[in-house]
């Protein structure tokens, strides 16, 4: 677009003091959490401060060594916070590469700057794929927005000079100058745009199961303690010394510690991988989401093509020279888009029409045209075939129909009419055949997802069977069910959405029906687009994924942004999904067993005449080499296995027969430690050996099958725990054990072989 000098740009000094005065379009809140803001979050955690009470709760007994426990809280809060500063480093700096910009006039020249550098007074040029990110008024130009973040309606709206646009609206075609009259704070920029980029928050099974251990173990935990040292303490007669210890070392045992740090830094970790491979996550979540998806939607151009066309020919019906027109239109038109470049690129040097356009129709998903009046030169139209010539498509139906039906694109080119407001096609002149592109490695991404089960559904503007021929040379499973989105009602779009695979024509509101009928049925729904109709329903996805390449306001829509805009990116992102969800599913288990068995032993023994058998000193050893050692390094392994669909079934199962098994063996101790006539320190010992082996058996079974790794994780932590009893009985308050409580040790501990054989079973039954 041409600057006119009569607009009031502003000159770098100008737009510096008005920067320096607080008007600069400057969001008053960051999108992502300050360094600060991360080592704070993770510090003043419910967790932490809980631990810290019963720290001060220790102290109070003089013994200092059961504060051992907060070792562990203290390397969970370092570790955890260490990978969140480093995943907002690697984001914040692949953001840079996505961050919104604007093309602003200063000092009478067009330059490109991030919008956080304009300021109010400033003359922007927005065109097709530019989000609106502050308020101002229409100088020169026209372009149609699409308004649906603030009005709720995505029908487009055409603005031409003196309309008011607003932030967070995005322009779907056309070009136009802009000057700003509200930034930052005092526009919708704040708001609206914060909303395209977050959209709602990621759909997470992890987190949500995560939060209702958090609130279970708050309800029940220090009502738990408070009755266990009445009980020892009363009941009993216990001194303040012996009811205090094993107390915290109860409320120790119910915290699932690290459980929550280590969901959040398997995700960071997830993070930063998939930052090195060129994927900016913008939501932490998000990776669990696509792991997830049975479902994945897609647009043609810009996933299965890459988004260049190129001109395959032209047929002309009475001899004209199609091309050139269709290029006329385009020089008057601005050429905002891959078909208009590739017209423009053949045919715009011959020039058969001289004058001027009287008036232009810009490009717009919902015309599917484009059209421009040159007076007495004629008036003409280019678009797709049955929308440029409506009810008289008929009559060349099937004459495009042979041209598209291996994927090529068939523009119609007509001599219409103009009457102030509409235009209308008169009579057809040919077609400009187009091809697409498409992308090297598609076929072997469509192949990975047809194994893992993932429904391919292929959503375009273009024609159907266009749609499906370029569909079906990707390699997508089938592409030949196809429908024409155009000719159905949402009802009957809805009714389509699960057994059908490819659409055509499909408006961008009709994108949003497909995707939430799918999630109607049931399914989880992933979404890839680049362009500025993908952005409704990337918004209503449960996992969405952008282009880079493509408009700005998809990619702040999205998720998940592929900053190579490689489509045959994705099957990475899933793995990593895949390898957090089963490695935090594993590690859950290993946590959740000894918060299943401390709180079920608690409530036992709030009935029963025995004394809490651990010392919190030993409940760390424990879940040091049972959970929280182990817990860090199986969540860095390698484990693309398909993600179960029931995560907290799947993780109650495991725990709960660790729990059992630990239970059982407790409870046999101090029953028949009783008969025996052995001491409680004595009881304490044999309790400790044979959990922290029941414990060790529950870890080797979430690890099998075995490998290198893994096993070199279990008999690290055996040998780690077996030689602390060993050589730091003492410190770990154990004490040597006589012949009858050897006996009774040895004689329990193989029914912690129960959890392998049932596992052992588990794994043939899944072989099979």
């Amino acid at each position: 677009m041409k600057i006119d000098p009569s607009w009031p740009a502003l000159s770098s000094e100008e737009a510096k003091r008005l920067a320096d005065e607080g008007k600069a379009n400057v969001s008053p809140s960051s999108a992502s959490k300050s360094n600060k803001q991360i080592w704070i979050s993770n510090l003043f955690t419910f967790y932490n401060m809980l631990n810290v009470v019963l720290a001060v709760l220790v102290i109070t007994t003089g013994s200092y060594r059961n504060m051992l426990f907060l070792g562990i809280v203290i390397s969970n809060f370092l570790i955890g916070t260490i990978q969140e500063l480093r995943a907002k480093k690697t984001v914040d700096s692949l953001s840079v590469l996505t961050a919104p910009t604007a093309r602003a006039i200063r000092d009478g020249k067009e330059v490109v700057l991030p919008c956080k550098e304009l300021v109010l007074g400033d003359v922007v040029l927005v065109g097709a794929g530019d989000q609106i990110t502050a308020d101002g008024t229409v100088l020169g130009g026209e372009a149609r927005l699409n308004e649906s973040l603030i009005t709720g309606e995505s029908d487009a709206v055409l603005k031409t000079a003196g309309d008011k646009l607003f932030s967070g609206s995005f322009v779907i075609s056309g070009e136009c100058a802009v000057l700003l009259t509200a930034v930052g704070a005092e526009s919708y920029a704040e708001k609206l745009t914060a909303e395209a980029k977050k959209l709602k928050t990621a759909k997470s099974v992890l987190k949500t199961t995560m939060t209702k251990i958090i609130k279970t173990v708050t309800v029940f935990i220090v009502p738990m303690g408070v009755f266990t040292f009445w009980n020892h303490y009363v009941d009993q007669g216990l001194s303040y010394v012996d009811s205090m210890i094993p107390t915290v070392a109860a409320m120790v045992g119910m915290i699932p510690d690290g459980l929550y740090l280590l969901t959040s830094m398997s995700f960071a970790v997830g993070v930063v991988r998939l930052a090195q491979k060129r994927t900016l996550v913008q939501q932490l979540y998000s990776l669990e989401s696509l792991a997830r998806a049975d479902v994945l939607c897609l647009d043609k151009t810009g996933t299965i093509t890459s988004g260049n066309m190129k001109i395959k020919g032209t047929v002309s019906f009475e001899g004209d020279d199609i091309g050139a027109l269709a290029a006329e239109i385009y020089l008057a038109v601005p050429a905002d888009n891959a078909t208009a470049k590739a017209i423009v690129d053949a045919f715009g040097s011959r020039n058969p029409i001289e004058k001027a356009a009287l008036h232009a129709l810009p490009f717009s998903s919902a015309l599917k045209y484009v059209a421009a009046d040159f007076g007495e030169e004629g008036c003409y139209m280019l678009g797709a075939p049955e929308f440029v010539l409506g009810e008289e498509f008929a009559d060349i139906r099937k004459k495009a129909a042979e041209y598209s039906a291996d994927g090529t694109r068939v523009l119609a080119l007509c001599r219409g009419k103009f009457d102030g407001k509409l235009y209308k096609a008169e009579k057809p002149l040919g077609f400009i055949l187009i091809e697409d592109e498409i992308r090297p490695n598609v076929a072997g991404t469509f192949e990975y997802f047809r194994k893992n089960d993932v429904a391919i559904k292929v959503i375009s503007g273009d024609n159907p069977a266009a749609v499906s021929a370029v569909a079906k040379k990707a390699g997508v499973i089938g592409a030949e069910n196809f429908v024409d989105a155009s000719a159905l009602s949402d009802e009957e779009l809805s009714a389509a959405a699960e057994k059908t695979t490819v659409f055509g024509r499909v408006s961008p509101e009709q994108k949003r029906v497909i995707v939430k009928a799918l999630q109607n049925c049931g399914h989880t729904v992933a979404m890839t687009g680049d362009g500025v109709n993908d952005v409704l329903a990337l918004k209503d996805a449960d996992c969405s994924v952008a282009m880079a390449s493509g408009a700005q306001a998809a990619s702040h829509a999205a998720q998940l942004v592929l900053l190579d805009s490689d489509f045959s990116a994705m099957p990475e992102v899933v793995l990593e999904g895949r390898r957090v969800i089963n490695n935090i599913q594993r590690a859950a288990s290993l946590f959740l067993m000894k918060t299943i068995y401390t709180f079920a032993l608690t409530a036992i023994l709030l009935f029963a005449p025995f004394a809490y058998p651990f010392v919190p000193i030993q409940m760390t050893l424990i879940g040091a080499v049972a959970s929280g050692i182990p817990g860090i390094f199986l969540a860095l392994e390698p484990n693309f296995k398909r993600v179960p669909k029931r995560f907290m079934s799947t993780v109650l199962k495991r725990a709960a027969l660790g729990a059992a098994t630990v239970l059982f063996g407790v409870m046999a101790v101090l029953i028949i430690g009783e008969g025996l006539g052995l001491t409680i320190d004595e009881c304490s010992t044999i309790c400790t050996a044979y959990t922290g082996t029941a414990s060790l058996m529950t870890l080797l079974c979430s690890c099998m099958p075995l490998n290198k790794y893994k096993a070199a994780i279990v008999i690290a932590s055996t040998v780690i725990f077996f030689g602390g009893l060993s050589l730091f009985g003492e410190l770990f308050m154990l004490v040597p054990l006589s012949a009858p409580g050897r006996i009774l040790l040895l004689s329990l501990l193989p029914f912690t072989l129960i959890q392998l054989i049932v596992r052992g079973n588990q794994l043939r039954k899944e072989k099979n």
